[in-house]
């Protein structure tokens, strides 16, 4: 895919529109207000034909057996939380198919607890989505990723990606190849690019969606034209959102016909066994043991420890037995507070640009020890010509930070923020939206823990849903001890503590 693609794109999102220039925006709002404009004058259709089963459809799933066992287990009595995030760009940005994708699952898989949350940015190339990614993917703990972009094959931007993918997260990965697109009604596609993604996803395990072949087929079986797929040459409407979701869904099956080693990734420890005198397990109280009720641990005085490989660890909460006060717990790390890794903080994804859903700066970057607070950069002044943007950054608890240019890469004074010139997206906005950012104008983001310094058992509403609690992520995957020490102030219920072991290191 060309890089005059972004621009294309994002000249058929918004050309000629009458947009506030300095108000945001987000992807699912413009594409799904360019999809009723579309619709104007060409409704969807009400009723489109079913599938038919693909050749070895049984086969499907072989590599999404976590996310799925945890949908198709879920049952009236235990409702697993499933958290799906989809990225791309404005293929996969669509509010229709989030939506799609949502209603299919809901309706597939009605006892499990399932958030779907899109955080595709439209005319973000492979070669431009790597830049965001750390901000929107790595630390987003989802169970299930759902992924198509354009570009990033060339300079190994996407590959990247998915290396990065295995390497901080124990996800499950959808990988979509290209729907046919074009302003002629002809069936065509890239041969290169469908074979790099499925050389992709044969390397980093990832489920891929043969779309290419699938949309083509039922273009093909049910007389229609290409258009009648696309509100644009390139962008799926209404119906052509559903066949993708249609596409995308029946791969989410349990595959018991292939070996799957996810056990390896999240492992279980059950803190009822933490009792038993086994030298070898990994799981133990380390003083007064907890009171063990209804299959829970209550612990209240003693310390819970658990030696574990990983880079992140949830907790499974207890139901609290009638009568009895919730309590506190202090997490520790190889021995120290869990707060005093210094490198146990993220980045959130900069706030967007001027009359567009483009952040204003792709990656924010640091080289000192971060501290949970909120930045702003606050565009100061732009030169004659419109080129060069100057800006001072502060931080809600560093203060002011520094000036610097977008012509030029910043390092803060305190160093908690590093942009690279390349990172700016002045310029950028400017071209594609024709918006010139102004003097005043602001964007943030924030600097989150990656940590709970101190555990509280999650009011249980509903007895009968699985709660579970990130209670840190982000260390090196390797080695560690876990500790839960009860501050005394009531007592602290779990059933299970989870270690997710990424399989890259």
């Amino acid at each position: 895919m060309k890089k005059v693609f972004c621009g294309i794109l994002c000249g058929l999102l918004w050309g000629g529109s009458n947009v506030n220039a300095q108000k945001v925006l987000s992807q699912e709002q413009a594409e799904l207000q360019q999809l009723k404009k579309y619709e104007q004058n060409n409704p969807p259709k009400i009723n489109m034909p079913l599938l038919v089963a693909e050749e070895n459809e049984d086969l499907f799933g072989a590599r999404l057996m976590r996310s799925s066992t945890l949908l198709a287990t879920s049952s009236p009595e235990r409702k697993q939380p499933v958290f799906v995030l989809i990225y791309g760009q404005s293929i996969t940005g669509s509010k229709s198919f989030t939506d799609n994708i949502r209603e299919y699952l809901e309706q597939k898989f009605p006892y499990a607890n399932i958030r779907v949350e899109n955080r595709s940015i439209g005319g973000f190339g492979g070669e431009q989505l790597i830049r965001p990614a750390v901000h929107d993917v790595y630390r987003a703990c989802p169970d299930l990723i759902i992924f198509h972009v354009y570009g990033g094959e060339k300079h190994g931007e996407l590959e990247t990606f998915f290396s990065n993918v295995r390497r901080y997260t124990t996800a499950d990965i959808i990988l979509m190849n290209h729907h046919i697109n074009g302003s002629q009604d002809v069936i065509k596609y890239n041969p290169s690019s469908y074979n790099y993604l499925q050389f992709i996803a044969n390397k980093y395990n990832c489920e891929l969606v043969n779309v290419t072949r699938n949309w083509s087929r039922y273009l093909t079986e049910n007389n229609l034209q290409v258009k009648d797929l696309l509100r644009d040459n390139t962008h799926p409407n209404r119906n052509g959102n559903w066949l993708m979701a249609q596409l995308i869904g029946r791969h989410i099956q349990v595959n018991t016909l292939y070996p799957s080693d996810w056990y390896k990734m999240v492992r279980s420890y059950y803190v009822n066994t933490a009792s038993d005198v086994n030298a070898d397990n990994p799981i133990r109280f380390i003083g007064e043991p907890w009171k063990i009720e209804n299959g829970v641990a209550c612990g209240e005085k003693g310390k819970l420890r658990l030696d574990f490989e990983g880079s992140r660890v949830d907790i499974v909460a207890g139901i609290l037995p009638p009568g009895k006060k919730r309590g506190s717990a202090r997490i520790f790390i190889d021995g120290k507070p869990v707060s005093q890794n210094k490198s146990l903080y993220t980045i959130t994804r900069p706030s967007a640009g001027p009359g567009t859903w483009f952040p204003l700066v792709r990656r924010i970057e640091h080289k000192s020890a971060l501290i949970p607070e909120t930045w702003t950069l606050k565009v100061t002044a732009v030169n004659s010509d419109s080129t060069v943007w100057s800006f001072d950054v502060y931080g809600s608890k560093t203060g002011f930070d520094g000036s610097g240019t977008s012509d030029r890469s910043f390092v803060s004074k305190s160093g908690r923020v590093v942009i690279q010139m390349e990172d700016f997206m002045f310029a950028k906005i400017k071209a594609v939206f024709k918006n010139v950012t102004k003097p005043g104008f602001e964007a943030t983001w924030k600097v989150e823990p990656l940590f709970v310094d101190i555990y509280k058992s999650p009011i249980i509403e509903d007895e009968k849903v699985v709660y579970k609690t990130t209670i840190v992520q982000g260390l090196t995957n390797s080695a560690h001890t876990l500790e839960i020490v009860p501050i005394g102030d009531g007592l602290v219920p779990i059933e299970a503590i989870e270690v997710h072991q990424p399989p890259l290191k």
